[in-house]
């Protein structure tokens, strides 16, 4: 691998526009899900020198079209990741679950990124299909990109114990770390731990995922928490009316 610079395009798929592609329960949005383990990755990635663009950062629409024109004004992309949830036909709950990886087709530098990508979700603990690499030439994004380009889909949202871990902090950052790793194989670059987080970091992520996690804290109409923004005490009131309804006070 030359010296240069790594260039990652991370496509966290869908927008919040979309409502469609959710669990059966309406519990969980694939937009929401694949917008914060697509920032997830980014840290991983970016901490460990990597430059990412993101397709999308909010809920805004993103056309296809536009995703693939993102990816493709990148001089020397190494890789073009989109991030995804994988449903049943059908509508309701389903057996189908396990994480999976799409192509355009089997070879070349996009196979072996997926297979660097799946050896370390398999590594995590991660269940996978029975197929777990599928070549499919007719999904826009990996038929209109330039780069090599994977489509990852962790887990089936329409099976019931899947939608309930997609939904959880710990297993989104789980996948995070195991396809940050992936990636980082496939570029040549060695995982490397950044120094822990401070006791007060730890505490501020946690607490930021049990407050959304629990629905108290909601973002704005494209999904941005905007956590370094003043809080007004209007604000601040419905926060606190919306644990006071969670912990059964009224």
């Amino acid at each position: 691998m030359s010296e240069r610079e790594k260039h990652i395009c991370l496509d966290p798929g869908h927008d919040a526009g979309n409502l469609a592609n959710k669990s059966p329960d309406g519990t969980y949005y694939e937009h929401a899900f694949t917008l914060d383990l697509g920032k997830r990755l980014e840290k991983l990635l970016t901490d460990r020198g990597v430059s990412v663009t993101m397709t999308r950062t909010g809920g805004g629409a993103v056309s296809l079209a536009r995703r693939c024109e993102i990816a493709n004004s990148i001089p020397d992309l190494d890789l073009f990741v989109s991030l995804h949830s994988n449903a049943a036909a059908g509508g309701g709950w389903s057996s189908a679950k396990g994480w999976s990886v799409y192509l355009y087709g089997p070879g070349g530098d996009r196979e072996r990124a997926a297979q660097d990508i799946l050896e370390q979700v398999r590594a995590a603990g991660i269940a996978v299909r029975s197929t777990p690499i599928v070549y499919d030439p007719e999904l826009y994004v990996l038929k209109h990109t330039k780069a090599p380009a994977v489509l990852l889909e962790n887990g089936f949202h329409t099976n019931r114990e899947e939608a309930a871990l997609l939904g959880q902090a710990d297993y989104r950052q789980k996948l995070a770390v195991a396809e940050a790793k992936g990636i980082l194989e496939y570029l040549g670059i060695p995982w490397v731990e950044t120094e822990e987080e401070t006791d007060y970091q730890a505490e501020a992520r946690a607490a930021v995922d049990w407050l959304t996690e629990n629905g108290i804290m909601q973002g704005n109409a494209e999904g941005d928490l905007m956590l370094d923004q003043p809080l007004t005490r209007r604000q601040f009131a419905v926060l606190e009316y919306r644990i006071a309804k969670l912990e059964g006070f009224v």
